[in-house]
């Protein structure tokens, strides 16, 4: 009320200065342009003009005067329905209104990465498996990605990557709707260039409080072409049910996931499938899948979770049991306290959504509150999936593969030390192949051992720029012994042969041992020096030393050095045993 009366006062001042003159020339003139009088007599000395320079001026200082107070009011109701208007809206919505579209696109999750590495400087290309050509500007082999590296993500740190991501979110009431296309852009080159979906998405959430300050939801999340993000397991190494699962097929692996989420606990349901060759009929058939889990928080200290899941894999590409499917069965557990720390997940798992709180969240650069913080994570899983038997004709058996781990992480101050003990046996590691021979369980003449490592590692930071930082560890890896030589490798000699298996997340990398030879434990140290400067970007130096005494290369039987002998069969000789090997990174990441 007080303000209608304002704003009549201020359209009355403000029109008086207007209406004064239009007064004053209302009276109609003659043809000579003198005002009629309406008498005869004769006209006098004309008056005075009436002095208003005065007045206008006072008149204008009240309209701005009064102006300036209205609006300075008006100013602030607004500013105090739009604060009480964010505090009504979730988190990420600010300045939205319900029903309106939030969002962006463009480049995210961009690693750039430029580095100078050398493998190992202590040999020559050619001598070792995988070779080291020297000295160059690239992305390191398998030789430069130690055993306790990248155990929680599929990338080694040295990509050069980007995503293309379109991401969309809208609010009604309790109902969510979000959506994101994800296209992955890596492996780069000066000629060509890999695309890949990695994890386009539609979620569809009914929230029980529409300001998300309560938890709780049903949501329904689906995978239109990769549904890769959705994995069983819970450390990156020891996941399973992704995309591996079916990558004898250049087909999709689309899925969909149903999840309850409250306060202290979750629990999902969720599907996948693709398309499989039916080798006995030539025909593309289904193959569907089935995955469970949920978690609970007994105390604010403690969770403790499961999964598990079914997947038809399609026909055994065995003659004998071509008829018979593969599948792949199992479950996942894992135990974690924590104490000022949150529970731990690789980010790998995580949906890209592309807002302002969201990136800012995903690229947090590691902040040292001060005072001791620390987890404590333990997971375990079993594993069946059923093979060709190697001891009956057209008959199959399940396969059993097991694999676990402890990690922990410590932060006091500046101060983080870091264990992880991790145990894989082989048909765990061959799961996804699958076996070795292929989709067959191991011989009963055949020996298999797992793999087994423990690393502990400490850095400190100073002044949120320089980080200083070593890790020691120990690596016993698998083996698969044959009596008689492994089917498909060339050894050069008759008698027992040892493949020696291992998988980092990033490849499989099988060598052999010389015949009757047995595998010994690999040591690792590595120390680095990192330099985060200007939020974005991180200068990195890794020096590191490997002693592996299972370390062997090719050798052409009865052939001298610098002789060249193409005929000549091949076989497996130690090679170097000491690898010291240095990457240096220029990193940016946004």
């Amino acid at each position: 009320m007080h303000t209608s009366v304002r704003l009549a006062l201020v359209a009355a001042i403000l029109a008086a200065p207007f209406a004064a003159p239009t007064v004053a020339h209302a009276q109609p003139a003659d043809a000579s342009g003198e005002p009629n009088s309406g008498s005869a007599s004769p006209p006098g000395p004309a008056p005075n003009p009436p002095e208003t320079n005065g007045d206008e001026a006072r008149i204008r200082e009240i309209v701005d005067r009064e102006l300036a107070r209205v609006l300075t009011e008006r100013a602030a109701k607004d500013a105090a329905e739009k604060a009480a208007t964010e505090n009504a809206q979730p988190s990420g919505t600010t300045g939205a209104k319900a029903g309106d579209i939030r969002g962006q696109s463009g480049l995210f999750d961009t690693r750039i990465a430029f580095t100078m590495t050398n493998e190992n400087v202590l040999v020559q290309p050619g001598e070792t498996i995988p070779s080291v050509p020297g000295w160059r500007f690239g992305i390191p082999n398998s030789l430069g990605v130690l055993f306790f590296d990248n155990y929680d993500t599929r990338y080694s740190g040295f990509e050069t990557l980007s995503h293309v991501t379109a991401y969309r979110d809208v609010n009604v009431g309790h109902i969510e709707a979000e959506a994101a296309f994800v296209m992955r852009i890596n492996e780069l080159s000066g000629t060509n260039i890999a695309l890949s979906d990695d994890g386009s998405y539609i979620v569809l959430s009914d929230w029980k409080d529409p300001t998300h300050k309560d938890p709780t939801r049903i949501s329904l999340t689906a995978f239109p072409v990769s549904a890769d993000r959705f994995r069983l397991g819970y450390s990156y190494r020891l996941s399973w049910g992704g995309d591996p699962e079916y990558s004898r097929t250049n087909a999709a692996t689309p899925g969909a996931k149903l999840q309850y989420d409250t306060k202290g606990a979750y629990a999902f349901i969720g599907a996948k499938s693709s398309v499989v060759l039916d080798r006995a009929t030539a025909e593309q058939r289904s193959a569907l899948a089935g995955l469970v889990g949920g978690g609970w928080d007994p105390t604010d200290m403690v969770r403790l979770e499961f999964n598990g899941g079914y997947f038809d894999r399609g026909y055994n590409e065995l003659v004998d049991v071509n008829r018979e499917h593969v599948q792949l069965f199992g479950g996942s557990v894992q135990a974690s306290i924590h104490h000022g720390m949150p529970i731990r997940s690789s980010v790998d798992y995580r949906l890209y959504k592309y807002n302002g709180e969201q990136i800012a969240g995903l690229f947090a650069p590691e902040t040292y509150p001060g005072g001791l913080a620390w987890i404590a994570q333990s997971e375990f899983t079993v594993l069946g999936q059923t093979l060709k038997d190697p001891d009956k004709t057209g008959a199959t058996k399940i396969q059993v593969g097991k694999a676990g781990d402890l990690n922990i992480r410590v932060k006091k101050d500046r101060i983080r030390l870091r264990a992880d003990i991790s145990y894989r046996d082989l048909a765990f590691i061959l799961h996804s192949v699958p076996s070795l021979p292929t989709y067959e369980d191991f011989p009963t003449e055949y020996k298999t051992s797992a793999d087994l490592f423990a690393a502990v590692g400490a850095d400190k930071n100073w002044g949120d720029w320089l980080t200083l930082g070593v890790i020691v560890g120990i690596d016993k890896p698998a083996t698969l012994t044959s009596p008689t030589g492994i089917p498909g490798a060339t050894n050069g000699a008759g008698g027992q042969s040892t493949e020696v298996i291992r998988n980092n997340n990033i490849d499989t990398i099988i060598t052999i041992l010389p015949p009757g030879e047995k595998v010994v434990p690999q040591f690792a140290l590595k120390a680095n020096a990192k330099v985060d400067f200007a939020k974005l970007y991180s200068a990195l130096i890794e020096v590191f030393y490997s002693y592996d005494g299972n370390t062997t290369r090719y050798e052409r039987v009865g052939c001298a050095t610098g002789q060249s002998c193409p005929d000549a069969p091949l076989q497996y000789v130690f090679g170097n045993f000491n690898q010291l090997g240095i990457n240096v990174t220029l990193q940016a990441r946004f």
